[in-house]
């Protein structure tokens, strides 16, 4: 059994965020349930330019490597057709949830707005996923994950000084915490109220306060001490000597936080520099002294030669790593986070993706499928809704469905 089996799920999204909310839904157990356009013309030329995808084999290879269409099946809809509405219409009616990724008032005026959906299935949990959220002034504007966290004030903390612009992040900030995993989390607290009410109801996610919300400790210390942080000066953002990146012999990077002042005890005990341990907190130039020193000491061995050296002594320590060495690490591949899945359609008939954090003991979540391809399961939806083959065939034809 599954934490989220019997779960139904329409997946409305195109980007990220929504994507990767529906995702966390799917690896717990969901069933879900894209509603795509057909990839055909301007969308068609749009997956060939960005993303690479120029043909069947080329899409199959996406989708099956893409953990973010996993665990779903795909319906592909002209939702610009009247006949492909009522198709919705009918699958809104047994649906859990619904979750879009649009600006306000797409949805609506597409047919499928929380108002009409709601109408037909009172019992559904609505979620729109988008950057500034359904009202405010700038509601309507346009923006990605590096607008969002500028809005929320990440971004400007987020660098080495204030003499330098801030560093760019990947899209991890805004669209996946913010928007995916505050998602998941609304949608999951609103079908545990379904459970108590029997009513469903419309949650509405803005990645740009999601972003605020994780600020949560910081924006509080500064509405007690009245001082505002300071780009690449603070202790967790780069200021502070015990709290940092270093450079290594081989050019790679360890990182160090040691905050605790029995873990700053201990790296000075480590590296032999007793006298520094009552200066943890030093500011100026004495602080400037300790960074030169740890610079220089941390240059005269490798990264994994730091790291085996100061691992078993009570110290926060870790290797700054690669991507392709995340996936090879021997507690993360322990721990699961990294899971070979079936692939038929390819040779070998394997793939690795990322797997599931939330360990659950009774109803871990599972990675049960690789990625559809565009409408590859239209036919399958449809008959289900009881279509007759020469129907399908002729919604086919007509570009309705693909």
């Amino acid at each position: 059994m599954f934490a989220l089996e019997g779960i139904s799920v329409l997946d409305f999204c195109r980007n990220a965020p929504g994507m990767f909310c529906t995702m966390v839904l799917g690896d717990l157990g969901a069933d879900v349930l894209m509603v795509e356009r057909p990839m055909t013309g301007d969308r068609a030329d749009y997956e060939r330019v960005v993303s690479g995808i120029d043909g069947p084999e080329a899409e199959r290879r996406h989708a099956t490597f893409n953990a973010l269409q996993r665990n779903k099946r795909s319906l592909a809809l002209n939702l610009k057709e009247p006949e492909a509405l009522e198709i919705v219409y009918s699958l809104v009616e047994t649906a859990d949830v619904v979750v879009e990724g649009f600006r306000p008032g797409v949805m609506d005026r597409l047919g499928v707005g929380y108002r009409k959906v709601s109408e037909i299935n009172p019992g559904v949990v609505y979620c729109s996923v988008s950057g500034y959220g359904q009202d405010g002034p700038y509601a309507a504007l346009a923006g990605h994950d590096i607008n969002y966290i500028s809005f929320a004030g990440a971004l400007g903390l987020i660098g080495t000084s204030e003499q330098e612009p801030p560093a760019i992040p990947m899209n991890l900030l805004a669209d996946y915490a913010g928007g995916g995993l505050c998602g998941a989390i609304g949608i999951l607290a609103a079908l545990m109220a379904r459970e108590k009410t029997g009513k469903g109801q419309y949650v509405d996610i803005a990645m740009t306060e999601g972003v605020l919300y994780m600020m949560a400790g910081m924006v509080s210390e500064f509405l007690n001490r009245g001082v505002p942080p300071v780009r690449g000066a603070e202790r967790l953002n780069g200021g502070a000597p015990y709290y940092n990146v270093y450079r290594t012999k081989d050019g790679k990077y360890l990182s160090i936080a040691a905050i605790e002042p029995w873990f700053w005890e201990n790296l000075c005990r480590a590296l032999g520099r007793d006298d520094l341990i009552p200066s943890q907190l030093v500011r100026g130039e004495q602080s400037e002294e300790i960074v030169k020193f740890l610079r220089q000491t941390f240059l005269t061995r490798t990264r994994d030669e730091w790291f085996e050296l100061l691992k078993d002594a009570n110290i926060s320590v870790g290797k700054v790593y690669e991507l392709e060495e995340v996936l090879t690490d021997p507690h993360l591949t322990q721990r699961g986070m990294v899971v070979e899945v079936d692939a038929p359609d390819l040779p070998g008939g394997k793939v690795y993706q990322v797997g599931i954090p939330l360990h659950l003991s009774e109803t871990p979540g599972q990675v049960r499928q690789v990625g559809s391809v565009t409408g590859q399961h239209t036919e399958e939806i449809l008959v289900g809704l009881n279509y007759d083959r020469s129907q399908v065939e002729d919604l086919r034809r007509r570009e309705v469905i693909q």
